[in-house]
């Protein structure tokens, strides 16, 4: 969609909100309002609800040429996430940019669900890995909360790791997160983790087509396309969790909302037992749970 060079005339937070505000509206972007009060506050260094209060104030050039060039990234179809740099997950500020997955709500559900783990619970120190995990925002998330637990955050992507390495220096939990590039769980000896999560790549290959554009072109594919089924990674995690994981252990798993019965079957023929669904605020089904025996 064309930008309107012109844009931009105006000098109050007003005029210079109306005028991107209707050119976000004419290209079609959703929840515009929210993305471009977001833009301006983040390149005025206040905060979003600020601006009602400051709409007669004159804005500096600086800061109006800020705004205007990643206002060009929004209009573009780039996601508000990595145009800030940093998105929001379990209370804490995470960086992100298009080397990983923008965490969602959907995954902060999959952590609050494995704190509730009575095993996690109960422990002092378990031993706990964060298959695939991207930004780190699993892995970091669990070692901030769980200040005792022995965590392992593991991904095929260096370039990943490179941004959950950064997270987690920059939270305060660098020498109690260890990175591992590689796949899966390969590498770990048997019998020796208390629980394993992952939020896994579930999106059907049939799928991709249909995702928004802003998906489909910023985010990184192989963190989403679970290949013809949406369950080519989470067949090969469940029977190498089993290998991994103590007797008692647990596997979670973030799944899509049509992925439940397979899931479960997948869990259920690998020994797991129980093997369960949890559905998430939504009332989708979004979690899969298995305890080895």
């Amino acid at each position: 969609m064309p930008f309107d060079l012109q844009l931009g005339r105006g000098q109050g937070v007003a005029d210079v909100l109306g005028e991107a505000l209707a050119a976000c509206e004419a290209a079609g972007i959703a929840e515009s309002r929210f993305k471009v009060e977001t833009l301006l506050a983040r390149a005025m260094g206040c905060r979003r609800l600020e601006l009602a209060l400051c709409r007669d104030r004159t804005i500096n050039p600086a800061v109006r040429q800020t705004f205007h060039q990643n206002l060009r990234r929004l209009i573009g179809g780039e996601p508000l996430q990595y145009i800030l740099g940093d998105v929001e997950f379990m209370g804490h500020v995470f960086n992100v940019d298009v080397r990983v997955l923008i965490p969602r709500p959907e995954t902060e559900e999959l952590v609050e669900a494995v704190l509730r783990c009575e095993e996690v619970r109960q422990s002092a120190k378990p031993r706990i890995v964060d298959v695939g995990t991207g930004s780190g925002c699993i892995a970091i998330s669990l070692a901030l909360t769980k200040a005792g637990a022995e965590i392992i955050a593991t991904d095929t992507s260096a370039e990943a790791l490179e941004v959950a390495r950064a997270n987690a220096k920059k939270l305060g939990v660098a020498d109690r997160v260890r990175f591992i590039n590689g796949d899966l769980l390969a590498g770990l000896e048997a019998e020796s983790v208390d629980l394993v999560v992952s939020n896994p790549p579930y999106v059907q290959t049939g799928e991709w087509a249909r995702l928004d554009r802003e998906i489909r072109v910023f985010e990184p594919r192989a963190a989403l396309d679970g290949g013809e089924d949406g369950l080519r990674v989470i067949s090969r995690l469940v029977p190498e969790a089993v290998h991994a994981l103590k007797s008692g252990g647990w596997l979670f798993i973030e799944i899509g909302e049509n992925q439940a019965e397979p899931a479960q079957a997948l869990m259920a023929r690998a020994g797991f037992n129980p093997a369960q669904v949890l559905r998430d605020l939504s009332g989708r089904d979004r979690i899969a749970r298995g305890r080895k025996p």
